[in-house]
């Protein structure tokens, strides 16, 4: 019998179904590695701060996820600068959107089902260079 072929699309679903779905517990093991992070709280939601500035949170209202998405799903809200957001609602609109209630927020929300691991790292990697002290950053790069 001839030796078939598996289509892409069938090699991509397996490579999602594989794929660790992220978490907010990734998101605190990959933000913890970096100097300065503490956790808490922004208004009862679980929070991530580097000197008491914001880089990432778990929010929990319909204002923070699309219409269509499945009451076990979890978003997160991450910085950004604007230019940032822009590029990766271009990149990858299934995992990056905002809703309008973000519009004005310097800030992109993160599907976290579908978001990559290395994405959501260097994506939290930039956002915790954003607010952190110029020495902490210093501290990141030294070798």
């Amino acid at each position: 019998m001839p030796k078939v072929t598996p289509c892409v699309e069938d090699l991509l679903a397996a490579a999602r179904r594989e794929r660790r779905v992220a978490t907010w517990e990734t998101v605190c093991e990959l933000l913890a590695e970096l100097p300065g992070t503490e956790q808490g709280l922004l208004h009862h939601n679980p929070a991530v701060r580097v000197r008491g500035k914001l880089v990432a949170y778990l929010p929990d209202n319909r204002r923070s996820r699309p219409v269509d998405a499945a009451d076990h799903e979890e978003f997160l809200v991450v910085r950004t600068d604007f230019g940032e957001r822009a590029a990766l609602l271009q990149e990858d609109p299934e995992t990056f959107f905002v809703t309008p209630h973000y519009q004005s927020y310097p800030g992109v929300i993160v599907r976290l089902a579908t978001v990559r691991p290395d994405q959501l790292r260097e994506l939290l990697t930039e956002a915790w260079r954003l607010v952190a002290p110029k020495r902490l950053v210093r501290e990141l790069d030294q070798p």
